[in-house]
């Protein structure tokens, strides 16, 4: 990341005039392995009995190769040589990664063919070389005479603004919509190759934070994306969650507001660089906090960078039953779905039915009354007797209308709230999944069943660790044993 920042830091005045000439070489590193695939070396180096410990060396060395490249002794001695503006402090000429190469001089002969002199010795001494087709120099300021003759000497291609560094674009203006459509076509290939898979929602939940975001974050910690890119991948993530894939017709469950809290934009001031205004807005948003350079928010606390961003999030309500789903013994897939219940948002038969989407408003269970969530979790015959099998064999108190108002004691330890919470959400998540066996596949286990299902699926969150806990909680946890 470091080098993406310093390239477009050093190609930000590329296009301008009025500035003092300059040149950068963006070379691509051709390795004799580029040509050469790697299982058919290992299997070459097999059958001449080369024995297994040195393949592994040769394998490792070819397969993580990494060089290191020394100007310095050379270019330096010469006093002829002139840094790019900017880089004479640090003694900067050039930035390696992998296989690409960017070196930099100031934009007079004796400097550029300095450059090209040191790389022509170093392309030697190792046995790397250019690959034609994809290097290129970047001139400003430079006479259009010169420029031939380097191009001349060197075979390079002169190469335009924009160019593509380390898998991300560089450029002297600000990124457009087009210059970031690499990104989300990585997002949405990821996405399709992930497609044919069956995922649950807890398993797209995992993927979208996991995966789909590390791209976004990756550019996002370099650039500042426009708002339309930003909305697109929103709006393919949230896609993603409810539908497993990119093009979403039908209304989500829950909206995406609460799913997550965006930042609202704001009105940059008039007459400043385009970065800067972007700083200006971050500034004023903390310009409430602070009193004479001093955190006001919270009396005798420093500033911490969650508490910065706890004061210029938006805030939402706060449910008091997020510790029942959000619980670390829960498994995810029982999260997922008990978040979506006590948002009130699973489809329901009631609500299908009202959508036009269902021709029936009846229960797929017992087939008797509308399908709410009141009666397909309480008042169904069947589902009733499941919330019986996990009463029997939980010992726990569960609320005649609403799972979401169960009250923990204060006395109990945090291990059997965290269980009591995982049971719960079993609960939720098997009489759901019940009702859609019911419905796609037209069976249904009974409800002794549907409890030794439970009991598995929670074995090893119902077996943790029971050092800090009472007697009474312990004696608890036992009889929950399968």
């Amino acid at each position: 990341m470091e080098n993406i920042l310093i390239c477009q830091d050093i190609i930000r005045l590329y296009g301008r005039g009025a500035v003092s000439p300059r040149c950068l070489f963006k070379v691509d590193l051709q390795k004799a392995y580029d040509t050469v695939k790697w299982v058919f070396l290992e299997q070459m180096l097999k059958a001449i009995k080369i024995p297994e410990k040195f393949r592994e060396w040769i394998m490792q060395c070819v397969t993580t190769a990494s060089y290191y490249l020394s100007l310095k002794e050379n270019m330096f001695a010469n006093q002829e040589f002139r840094f790019y503006p900017l880089c004479k402090p640090m003694k900067l000429s050039h930035l390696l990664f992998a296989d690409d190469l960017l070196m930099f001089s100031k934009g007079d002969a004796p400097s550029m063919m300095t450059i090209l002199r040191t790389f022509a010795t170093f392309s030697k001494s190792p046995g790397l070389k250019m690959s034609q087709g994809k290097t290129n120099v970047y001139f400003n300021g430079v006479r259009s005479e010169l420029k031939k003759d380097i191009l001349q000497v060197s075979g390079f291609i002169e190469g335009k603004l924009t160019f593509k560094y380390l898998g991300v674009p560089i450029k002297t203006t600000r990124l457009n919509a087009s210059d970031c459509r690499p990104l989300l076509d990585k997002i949405m290939s990821k996405i399709r190759g992930l497609g044919a898979r069956k995922l649950s929602y807890a398993d797209r939940l995992v993927l979208v934070k996991a995966v789909l975001k590390t791209f976004h974050n990756y550019w996002a910690s370099m650039f500042i994306l426009p708002s339309g890119i930003i909305y697109r991948i929103e709006f393919i993530c949230r896609n993603f969650l409810w539908d497993e894939g990119v093009d979403y017709l039908r209304t989500p469950l829950v909206s995406w507001e609460k799913c997550c809290k965006i930042w609202h934009t704001y009105d940059p001031p008039p007459d400043s660089s385009w970065y800067w205004k972007k700083i200006c807005q971050v500034k004023n948003l903390f310009a409430s906090a602070y009193q004479q350079q001093v955190w006001k928010v919270q009396k005798g606390c420093e500033y911490t960078i969650s508490k910065g961003y706890e004061h210029i999030r938006i805030k939402g309500y706060k449910v008091y039953w997020h510790p029942l789903v959000w619980n670390k013994l829960n498994l995810p897939k029982h999260s997922m779905i008990a978040w979506i219940y006590h948002h009130n948002a699973l489809n329901l038969n009631e609500k299908l039915y009202k959508l036009g989407i269902s021709e029936v408003d009846t229960c797929y269970i017992c087939d008797d009354n509308v399908e709410t969530r009141e009666h397909l979790f309480f008042d169904c015959p069947y589902n009733s007797k499941v919330l019986e099998e996990v009463k029997k064999w939980s010992r726990i108190d569960f609320p005649n209308r609403d799972l979401k108002q169960r009250r923990l004691s204060r006395k109990d330890s945090p291990m059997k709230k965290g269980a009591t919470n995982a049971i719960l959400n079993a609960a939720i998540y098997h009489i759901w999944r019940q009702r859609s066996l019911s419905r796609f596949e037209n069976k249904l286990l009974r409800p002794e069943s549907v409890m030794n299902i439970i009991k598995y699926e929670l074995r090893s969150q119902l077996a943790g660790d029971r050092s800090k806990i009472t007697n009474v909680d312990r004696g608890w946890l036992d009889g929950l044993s399968v």
